[in-house]
């Protein structure tokens, strides 16, 4: 009986490991068939079909150099063969006719740079980030809050940011050595304080240094931004909540047990520097343009952004100056900032816009994004990049200040510039009172917005 049970035994085990040899090649062969299907359909951004679409994009840019762009084209083309993307860098004063005048003919780019508030005046060529590219959720949490208030809209994303920047204040060291101030302004009220004591005027009246090039519109470097900034921290809703369309910066607000007008109080804080009644008077429109006056001395402080320290750099190598906070209504309160940027979107008329937005999702990666930041020196827009950037000695202070960084929802942004210049310049010139010139500015801006809504 024993061999015949010892017989049983070796064929049961033979078709035992018969069977566990078919279970193992069925699942070698199911591995072996993932693996293809997953090399075949595998984007980053995880919206497989759109590796194998071929398709030759166009894009059009303004600041970012060509040799920049095309490295990451190049890393690009690398996960997706069969998409090629030609990149053109335009200047500043063509670009928007330019690319206003391709769309209308049909022949403009699939990815074009938007300023941050081209929203309002350009959405109708734009398309909307695809759901499969990334989240609304991971939208958000990739981005800054500035971010979310300029490039989402209807519950959609509109585009792409590689930077923000952050309106900073520039000071020169010698003039505060000089004058004995030690550390840059935190506060306004310390502002107008160290303006007036940098301030120097001769017995004929004339400004022999500027404490600020600061008070005027249209020899000011942007001005606008400057008087958005003061408006918005002293409390002006510059839009309607529930219909940013809705300009609303003329409003009262109630503060200290009294009714004031914060978007007022501003254009007088603003243009009192331009003002020879008072004692922080240090600017007028006959002084050289603030930029030229800070390069040369005749002004001891202005306002820039990052780009204007390579801008120092060239003009004035020898000047000893830094950059401090933009100056706050006070410290004690939510500290706010004020930002101006650009960013990438899609063509309404393209017709590839998922592998569009795939590429603007893919030169935002973190990796990507901080290498941008070597490249270029312009702040961060991601959450996660604000501490490691803001460790960078000299522009740490432009990528801090995005954290609280605020804009708003301008219906043209040319336009605006050119209505608050008007508004600042009109002050100063006595044509109109600070009333007057808020409520002009507010109704000439509505204005412009209900047209972009027919």
């Amino acid at each position: 009986m024993a061999p015949k049970s010892s017989s049983k035994t070796s064929l049961d085990s033979f078709v035992k490991n018969r069977t566990l040899l078919i279970i193992a090649a069925i699942a070698m062969v199911s591995m072996i068939v993932l693996m293809v299907v997953n090399a075949v359909n595998f984007s980053p951004g995880g919206s497989g079909p759109n590796s194998n679409v071929q398709a030759d994009l166009v894009m059009w840019g303004v600041w970012d150099d060509s040799n920049l762009m095309r490295n990451y084209i190049s890393d690009f083309s690398a996960l997706y063969p069969n998409v090629s993307i030609t990149y053109r860098k335009l200047t500043i004063q063509e670009y928007e006719q330019e690319l206003i005048d391709a769309l209308a003919a049909g022949r403009g780019p699939d990815i074009f740079a938007m300023h941050h508030t081209w929203l309002g005046k350009h959405k109708d060529k734009m398309q909307p980030m695809p759901e499969e590219i990334m989240t609304l959720r991971e939208y958000q949490e990739r981005f800054l809050d500035v971010v979310h208030t300029d490039f989402i809209e209807d519950n959609q994303v509109w585009g792409f940011p590689l930077y923000t920047d952050t309106l900073s204040l520039f000071y020169n060291k010698d003039a505060f050595a000089d004058a004995g101030i030690t550390t840059p302004p935190e506060t306004w009220e310390e502002f107008q304080d160290t303006v007036e004591r940098l301030t120097k005027i001769d017995q004929f009246g004339n400004i022999d240094q500027a404490g600020v090039a600061m008070g005027t519109g249209e020899n000011v470097v942007r001005s606008p931004d400057i008087l958005s900034a003061l408006m918005i921290q002293s409390g002006a809703q510059m839009n309607d909540p529930a219909d940013p369309a809705q300009i609303t910066f003329n409003q009262s607000a109630r503060a200290n047990g009294a009714n004031t007008n914060p978007a007022q109080l501003a254009l007088q804080f603003y243009t009192d520097f331009a003002n020879p009644r008072k004692t922080v008077y240090t600017w007028n429109l006959a002084q050289n343009f603030s930029t030229d006056a800070f390069y040369e001395r005749e002004a001891a402080m202005m306002l820039g952004y990052s780009y204007h320290v390579e801008q120092v750099k060239a003009r004035s190598p020898r000047l000893n100056f830094d950059v401090a906070p933009l100056p706050q209504i006070s410290t004690d309160q939510n500290l706010l900032g004020y930002a101006n940027y650009w960013g990438y979107t899609t063509s309404v008329q393209s017709q590839h816009g998922a592998v569009a937005y795939e590429f603007l999702k893919y030169i935002t990666e973190q990796e990507n994004a901080q290498n941008y930041f070597l490249a270029t020196k312009r702040p961060t827009a991601r959450r996660d990049l604000v501490d490691m950037q803001s460790e960078d000695t000299e522009y740490g202070v432009f990528v801090d200040q995005t954290i609280f960084a605020r804009s708003w929802k301008q219906p043209d942004n040319n336009a605006v510039d050119q209505i608050f210049i008007e508004a600042i310049d009109n002050v100063n010139r006595g044509l109109v009172s600070y009333q007057e010139a808020i409520s002009n500015a507010q109704s000439e801006i509505q204005l412009i917005a209900r047209q972009n809504r027919q």
